[in-house]
This record gives structure tokens, C-alpha cells and sequence, in this order.
């Protein structure tokens, strides 16, 4: 990994991370996960919304490049309170960790979170939690980053 460096992502560059995540929906999907939203006005919006999300203070995303500033791969996290019949807590929400195929397994994904991890702390969060396919290859990654299943969401079809 020396070739590749992680940087926070600048206010403007909520482009370069949206098609990042459209690509980890898509995979997701091949691991039982819904499927991507295929309207582009829904991606269009989802710029926007990272893009006022990297403007203020309760949201990170980081960016992995290779050597020549290409990017590889992204991660978001966002700050949660916990709150209404639960006693407050304050708790970082990663909600994306995405790595290009050919640049896995050498610990990228790893490192985004790691960074990730480390501004929740700096922050004052006392937990840190995702949400993950029950199926999907990264559960291995979130294992050996020290995540464990704390709660199992259940869906059936109507």
C-alpha cells in the first residue's frame, strides 16, 4: 500500500464519491442487498446531499488514490445521537466502505476505516457501527477491525 495515500475528501468532490457508492450498491446487490436506484435524479441527489454533508462538521469521508492521484476507493461516516427512549450516546455511523476490485485485499478498505475510527474517537464518540450484508466478503474486514453483530435486522417480502 505505499503507493496509495488516504486524504479527507474536500467539500467538492462529492462526485468523485457518489460513483464510487453507485458501484458498491451494484456489488451489494450481488450479495443479496437491494438493488441500485436506476433514475439518475436519485444520484444527482445524492451528490447534493454529500456534497452540504462534506460542508459541515458532522459528517467525514475519505478518499484512497493511487500513485497518480486516480481514485481507488472511498469511506463516509457520519455523526449520530443516540436519543429518544435510549440514553444519549454519541456514536459514529460508517455507511460506506468501498474499495476498486483490483486494489482489494491490501488493506485500503482498512485504512479508510482505521481514519475513520480515529476521527469518531477525536470527536467524542463512545461506539462506532455499519450495517453489513450478511453475506458480503467484507464481513471479514469488519471482524478483524474489531466489529461484532450487536443486532439483526430481519426483512421478508409481502
Amino acid at each position: 500500500m505505499d503507493e496509495i495515500t488516504i486524504r479527507d475528501a474536500r467539500y467538492d468532490e462529492a462526485s468523485i464519491i457518489v460513483p464510487m457508492i453507485r458501484s458498491m450498491v451494484s456489488e451489494m446487490a450481488s450479495h443479496g442487498g437491494h438493488a441500485p436506484a436506476t433514475d439518475n435524479m436519485a444520484w444527482t441527489n445524492l451528490t447534493a446531499g454529500i456534497a452540504d454533508e462534506l460542508k459541515g462538521a458532522n459528517a467525514k469521508y475519505v478518499i484512497a488514490e493511487s500513485a497518480g492521484d486516480d481514485p481507488i476507493g472511498a469511506a463516509g461516516a457520519q455523526l449520530i445521537t443516540l436519543g429518544g427512549a435510549f440514553a444519549p450516546k454519541k456514536t459514529l455511523h460508517v455507511g460506506v466502505v468501498y474499495v476498486r476490485p483490483e486494489f482489494r485485499r491490501g488493506g485500503v478498505g482498512g485504512s479508510m476505516l482505521v481514519r475513520l475510527l480515529d476521527w469518531g474517537r477525536a470527536v467524542g464518540c463512545e461506539e462506532c457501527d455499519l450495517a453489513v450484508l450478511s453475506k458480503s466478503p467484507a464481513m471479514s474486514l469488519y471482524e478483524k477491525k474489531g466489529f461484532a453483530p450487536f443486532q439483526v435486522k430481519m426483512t421478508r417480502s409481502l
